[in-house]
């Protein structure tokens, strides 16, 4: 009996095909809850892959402007990419190791106290929607794309029910989500496809 590896599994692998002097640098992109967060945790498990968590990089904002944002502004506007890049991809990249504060959900500000260092060896997996876009893909080793169904993605994001705040906080994230897909389409640059779970 043949046995199916694992999204894991074929992501760990072809990370190992790709690592250079001991390291790789992963995106973990797709669609909001289709999965990526479970299957950086299964590397994180099974090889000791290092998360660095898109969220984490969301930008700091006024509500009331983040609420005048269109599809592409947000987008271009939710998370802070240039952040991402300067913090942590472009160090890495160059050989170096990287810090970078998180953002923190409940004050709506970068954690002032936190500084989280990510070290250049093993497996480095940045996961979030929006980390493999255009501007990044090329510091990465290893861009893979996690699909998972419209319908079940948008299903598990409600099952969540998390309080964002007064606007219709699921269609206006929606509606970027989808404005970065069908402008960049992740899927077709990914090195690697898997399902999510």
């Amino acid at each position: 009996m043949t046995t199916i590896p694992t999204g894991a599994e074929r992501v760990a692998a072809a990370a190992d095909a790709r690592t250079r002097e001991g390291f790789a640098l992963v995106a973990l992109d797709g669609p909001g809850d289709s999965g990526k967060p479970t299957l950086a945790a299964g590397l994180a498990e099974s090889r000791g892959a290092v998360v660095v968590h898109g969220d984490d990089f969301y930008r700091p904002m006024d509500t009331e402007e983040r609420a005048r944002l269109d599809p592409a502004q947000g987008y271009h506007r939710y998370f802070d990419w240039q952040r991402l890049r300067a913090e942590v991809l472009a160090p890495l990249a160059a050989g170096r190791d990287a810090a970078y504060r998180r953002y923190d959900w409940g004050t709506g500000s970068l954690a002032p106290d936190e500084i989280h260092t990510v070290s250049r060896s093993g497996i480095v997996v940045v996961e979030g929607v929006y980390t493999a876009r255009p501007e990044l893909a090329d510091h990465y080793d290893l861009v893979v794309y996690v699909d998972t169904p419209r319908e079940e993605s948008l299903r598990r994001l409600r099952a969540r029910d998390h309080d964002r705040g007064p606007i219709d906080w699921v269609s206006r994230w929606r509606l970027a989500e989808e404005h970065y897909l069908a402008a960049t389409r992740p899927e077709e640059r990914a090195h690697l496809v898997v399902p999510g779970h």
